[in-house]
């Protein structure tokens, strides 16, 4: 994709996200410009004001003077408004100038308001697109990225990006135009003088231009570093409980340290480039006035040149200033902007590895068929040419040791990853043609760490589902054996767990997740593993729980520990990522040598199989 720069980005900005507010990028413009009306009027007064208290009001004005002409624009005024007013023209025009200031002010104001507002809405629009982008995303998206990365992405660089239709857009035209109005003004008095303004204009642009590739750059590093450190703060916060168990908190915040060090030196770094540009600009400013007022001494000795002229050629010249230093510096937060929004869209055009189907189908009737499935991550061959019948109302159970492909078969079961060959089909249909939505709702699923929100206890088993009732809820955590201790809890189902229901016992987060899984009545269960990290306690709960939930649905269990599948309908043994054998457990345990080697390990007693050795 080649790279955007600030102006690049905003065509991109104005087609996707300006059509929704129009009118107020209509508004923002139109206030700005009344205000810079009324700004660029202000050196006209003025010139009135001195020509009145100089005397010079009532002289005669050369024929083929410009209406503009800084040596008789005070004159041309003072006599403009004696003929139209009865009052003291000094006075009125005192009252005058202060009633522009006033308006002016309140116009920018009202425009400024206005790009912010732009601004802040916009921003929520990027950053909702690209979060809604991300859920999109396949699994093996998230394993190739830094979730910290990704959220600086979602924060940082879509509020920067959001700058361009706002403040970037009015300061553009705010400061483009009243360059032109002061260089009008310039022109109409004099060429050579306007030519030592432009000098001023020059050399404000050139610096820019020097200056935008180092400071994209180190815009993009600043933004990465603080990515990082972003991404290891998460880190570290997430896997607290592991920190703390081992003793490492010291080594968590060297690692923190060393990110933040990274991140201190590339903000330091910007920040001192991008400061740099202030000073420069300060000498700039002042070569220029001084270039100006050579200029405006030799006009005036050279008789092109009245006394008027030069205060008010000096002092539109010297307010000149102003615009271009901010029009140029304009020049570099879009640069800046750019290099946000060309993060922006390089995250936009990820597209999900998994391509969803067009076929709606929300229900089981027959079976689920994996057909000659492979799978592999990088290298390691996960599962291969795997055939498997699964029907509906049975009660499957996965055996097998740590990397036979249990996990990842559920995880293609699914469509969490299409297989690589071979092809998975419900009720006769190929998954790949079906709405992934639709599909996945069919399931409930409960996985070896449930992981719950920081919410309260009845939205974390509603999850995703607002329609469901209070009494719904309630029974689903009935049936999950978990509505004893959730009415004990402080507030019952208002309790909230705590961030990954760290508030919560084990057994207790495992049971919420039971009960989560089957509260909307899913038609297929999976349940990964969901005890093999419990107490015997806990275990025997969740189990009750479990034996209660498969005899509803179509179950299929990843056990670990064989005594919570043995009363299965098929258990289903896999070794290095194929199937070494089917059948029920007092079939297996006499036939299939690994079952039995399992069996031996879990129950102490000598198995009937022969012994792996």
């Amino acid at each position: 994709m080649a790279k955007a720069t600030g102006v690049a980005s905003f065509p991109w900005l104005v087609s996707r996200y300006a059509r929704p507010y129009a009118l107020p990028i209509a508004g923002m413009l139109a206030f700005t410009l009344g205000g810079n009306v009324l700004t660029v009027v202000q050196p006209a007064i003025l010139a009135a004001m001195l020509a009145s208290l100089s005397g010079v009001a009532d002289e005669a004005i050369p024929a083929g003077t410009s209406s503009l002409d800084l040596n008789y624009l005070g004159t041309r005024v003072s006599q403009w408004i004696s003929e139209r007013s009865e009052y003291d023209t000094l006075t009125f025009l005192a009252l005058l100038f202060v009633g522009v200031s006033i308006c002016a002010a309140l116009l920018s104001y009202i425009a400024e308001s206005l790009a912010v507002w732009l601004s802040s809405r916009l921003g929520r629009s990027i950053q909702m697109e690209v979060s809604g982008h991300l859920l999109e995303q396949d699994i093996a998206f998230f394993s190739r990225r830094k979730v910290g990365e990704l959220i600086a992405r979602v924060t940082a660089d879509a509020v920067t990006t959001a700058q361009v239709l706002g403040p970037l857009i009015r300061r553009f035209v705010h400061y483009s135009v009243q360059m032109a109005a002061y260089a009008v003004y310039l022109l109409s008095t004099s060429a050579w003088l306007t030519v030592g303004a432009i000098s001023l204009l020059v050399w404000h642009f050139g610096f820019t231009a020097v200056m935008k590739r180092p400071v994209r750059r180190l815009v993009r590093e600043a933004t990465d570093a603080s990515a990082r450190f972003l991404g290891a703060l998460q880190e570290s916060f997430t896997n607290i409980r592991v920190a703390k168990s081992f003793g490492a908190e010291s080594f968590e915040l060297t690692k923190l340290r060393a990110a933040a060090d990274a991140n201190m030196r590339s903000q330091w770094t910007r920040d001192r480039v991008g400061r740099l540009e202030q000073p420069v600009r300060s000498i700039f400013d002042a070569l220029a006035v001084l270039a100006i007022f050579i200029i405006a001494m030799a006009e005036m000795r050279a008789g092109r040149l009245g006394f008027q002229g030069l205060i008010l050629f000096i002092f539109v010249a010297r307010t000149m200033i102003v615009p271009i230093n901010q029009f140029a510096t304009v020049g570099l937060l879009a640069v800046s902007a750019g290099a946000s929004s060309e993060r922006i869209r390089e995250l936009l055009a990820e597209r999900p590895g998994l391509v969803d189907g067009a076929i709606s189908k929300g229900t089981f009737e027959q079976s689920l068929r994996i057909e000659h499935c492979s799978f592999s991550y990088g290298e390691g061959q996960a599962i291969h040419e795997l055939t498997l019948d699964i029907q509906k109302g049975e009660f499957v159970a996965l055996v097998g040791s740590s990397g036979a492909g249990k996990s990842t078969l559920a995880d293609l079961i699914l469509r969490l990853h299409d297989p690589q060959s071979g092809r998975i089909l419900i009720d006769g249909v190929d998954v790949r043609t079906l709405k992934q939505r639709d599909y996945r709702r069919m399931f409930g699923v409960v996985s070896q760490e449930s992981l719950l929100f920081h919410d309260s206890v009845r939205n974390n088993i509603r999850f995703g589902r607002d329609e469901l009732t209070d009494e719904t809820i309630e029974q689903a955590a009935r049936v999950a054996n978990a509505h004893h201790f959730i009415a004990a809890l402080p507030k019952g189902y208002d309790t909230v767990v705590g961030d990954r229901g760290l508030r919560l016992s084990g057994g207790e987060r495992q049971r919420i997740a039971i009960a989560r899984a089957v509260v909307h009545n899913p038609q297929i269960l999976i349940l990964d593993e969901a005890t093999s990290a419990l107490d015997s306690e806990s275990e025997r709960f969740v189990q009750l729980a479990i034996n209660q939930v498969v005899e509803r649905t179509t179950a299929i269990v990843i056990a670990h520990r064989l005594s919570t599948i043995t009363h299965a309908d098929r258990i289903v043994v896999m070794s290095h990522g194929r199937i070494e054998a089917v059948g029920r457990h007092d079939q297996l345990v006499s036939t299939n040598a690994i079952y039995g080697r399992f069996c031996e390990l879990q129950f102490e007693r000598p198995a009937k199989a022969v012994i792996i050795q």
